[in-house]
């Protein structure tokens, strides 16, 4: 074997072993989303779950996901974060239509960024080299934004704006599930809430009801106290 069948055989070993580790990380990603929403407990805390996640598995240096806000449907707001500073990030928002998120969000279609194919003076204002952002898109509703940033040394390609795409409708079910169950949880508060006000109006009127009872035995011991009474001053006088 020559050395260059040598150096061929490396590289496609290399290829295999790259390929090898992207699947492993797309199949453990999928495995935390579903485990996240196996275990809901609030939507903040399966979306700052998703975040962190995500970044880790992406080998990003930071990111977020932005919601469409329900009051005002062309503004995404930031609802979890991480590397980024939280007086810049924390309920940041964004209009649909600006910004790179905001362009996302209108195209509803996935965006991977290159420094190097961004113009000089876009790039000189950018803190990262390259950039991730995918909608979140749960049959024809927008749910929001995922955007993942990292620096120069780990650049994103094709196969990772993929695997984003493709994890963020499980992203997508994990926030209409967890939309459902805070509705539900809400409705089942508010239930509770409603039960412990009939009950307590309950007890109220049966102590009244006691009340009432006692006062009317009284009355009708008075009544046949003075009925008898009567009887008796009515008699013939012998």
């Amino acid at each position: 074997m020559t050395a260059s069948d040598e150096s061929k055989r490396a590289t496609g070993d290399e290829e295999r072993e790259d390929e090898y580790r992207r699947r492993i990380k797309e199949l453990d990603l999928i495995w935390r989303i579903n485990e996240s929403i196996a275990s809901f407990t609030s939507l903040d805390d399966f979306l700052d779950r998703m975040i962190h996640s995500s970044v880790e598995l992406m080998g990003a240096t930071s990111g977020s996901i932005m919601l469409i806000d329900p009051d005002e449907p062309d503004m995404l707001e930031v609802k979890a974060y991480t590397g980024l500073r939280k007086e810049a990030a924390k309920g940041a928002r964004r209009k649909v239509g600006e910004g790179i998120a905001g362009m996302v969000a209108k195209r509803r279609e996935g965006m991977l960024l290159l420094d190097d194919l961004l113009d000089p003076a876009l790039r000189s204002r950018r803190k990262v080299s390259d950039a991730l952002s995918v909608p979140i898109v749960s049959g024809n509703e927008l749910l929001g934004v995922l955007n993942l940033n990292t620096k120069k040394g780990r650049a994103f390609d094709q196969h990772d704006l993929f695997i984003l795409n493709t994890l963020t409708r499980q992203i997508a079910v994990g926030i209409e599930r967890g939309r459902t169950l805070e509705e539900l949880r809400k409705r089942l508060e508010e239930a509770e809430l409603m039960e412990k006000r009939v009950l307590r109006e309950l007890r109220r009127l049966t102590s009244e009801l006691e009340r009432e009872k006692e006062r009317y035995r009284r009355m009708r011991e008075e009544n046949e106290r003075l009925r008898k009474l009567f009887q008796e001053m009515t008699k013939p006088v012998v």
